[in-house]
């Protein structure tokens, strides 16, 4: 355990946070020593000062001092379970990097994550998010997640079904959200299941099932573009996979370069009512159908109409190559995003009435 532990390498967009303590876990001894821990414990029972920290390529501190309790679950190692002639499942711990464990399916020539490409993370904090990027989406893939309650010691796996998984959301993201908001300390929030109320789950490993054989998702942004204009006329999962981080190099910043986390806001989903409003006005609209009643719209299309993309203000701004995305660069501090934020927010209201939320999970 150390104290006063800088988080400026834990997390992607490049503030000097200090955390009370720190910890980083290696192994499952590691985890159930933790349990013991007095500092961890008496933060614990406070429980808005325990946070368990990925790879801090989502996360945003609200502030430069989080005074509590950082985990760093760090568990390394990929197993092949099970394997059909359809499928083959694999078990993925959680310090392992998405990208890397990206590479590594591909390779093996497994269909589902090639559109999920180069997202930065880690394996652990895939499924808390439910991270997704051109048409893909890492709920499609996850069998089961395993996790150790850090209040009882007790393991509890996770179906799919139970992970909640909606649109970048998940039971694990709604109970970092009621602890953050001090929730549970004040009541029983109804909408999360029976017997997680009160628990602090750290994710160590994620059973994923992917496909021998599958379709290729390659109508959603600009792959089928790129795969045309380079001579790809029969694309495979490596191709798919390499035309994702080609894309996503052109439009996003490099990580450790330049402080972000990527896509900032979530896409707008809107009914299809104010969606034929806006394409009235504006007809080159991008957009994608959710279901019969409501249509996705690009946020980074509704904030570059609304005329930020590219604007700077002292230490922060907006990607002037992809308006979703908001930048540090370098010796500001996490209220400069924060106010940029608001800011964008209400510019994108006053212009097409539509609100749009945050992807970040602001701490």
């Amino acid at each position: 355990m150390e104290k006063n532990f800088s988080l400026r390498e834990l997390n992607t967009f490049g503030f000097d946070i200090r955390a009370r303590y720190f910890q980083e876990l290696k192994t499952m001894d590691d985890i159930h020593k933790l349990i013991d821990n007095p500092e961890f414990i008496a933060c614990r029972d406070a429980i808005h000062r325990v946070l368990i920290l990925s790879g801090g390529s989502n996360i945003l501190f609200s502030n430069e001092f989080f005074d509590g309790f950082v985990v760093y679950p760090n568990l390394k190692g990929i197993e092949t379970l099970d394997e059909n002639d359809e499928t083959v499942k694999i078990r993925c711990y959680c310090g392992e990097v998405w990208k890397d464990f990206v590479d590594y399916t591909v390779s093996k020539g497994l269909y589902g994550l090639e559109n999920l490409a180069d997202i930065p993370g880690k394996v652990g904090a895939a499924p808390v998010q439910n991270i997704g990027a051109y048409g893909a989406e890492v709920k499609d893939t996850v069998y089961q997640v395993h996790t150790i309650d850090l209040t009882t010691g007790e393991t509890k796996v996770f179906s799919n079904e139970e992970c909640h998984f909606s649109y970048r959301d998940s039971v694990f993201k709604e109970l970092i959200s009621q602890r953050t908001t001090h929730a549970l300390s004040q009541r029983d929030d109804k909408s999360l299941p029976v017997g997680t109320r009160h628990a602090l789950y750290l994710i160590f490993a994620v059973d994923f099932v992917l496909k021998k054989r599958g379709e290729l998702k390659l109508d959603y942004g600009n792959i089928r573009n790129y795969l045309i204009n380079n001579n790809i006329t029969n694309p495979t999962i490596q191709d798919v996979a390499a035309t994702v981080k080609a894309i996503r190099a052109e439009k996003l910043p490099e990580v450790g370069v330049v402080g972000s986390v990527g896509s900032f806001f979530q896409n707008a989903i809107v009914s299809i009512d104010k969606y034929l409003k806006i394409k009235e006005l504006y007809p080159n609209v991008p957009s994608y159908p959710v279901d019969n009643n409501f249509i996705k719209i690009p946020s980074g299309w509704l904030i570059d109409r609304a005329g930020w993309k590219g604007h700077r203000e002292n230490h922060v701004g907006v990607w002037d190559k992809q308006a979703l995305v908001l930048v540090h660069y370098g010796g500001g501090k996490p209220q400069e995003i924060l106010d940029l934020m608001k800011k964008i927010q209400e510019s994108v209201y006053n212009k097409f009435g539509i609100e749009i939320n945050p992807e970040v999970n602001i701490i």
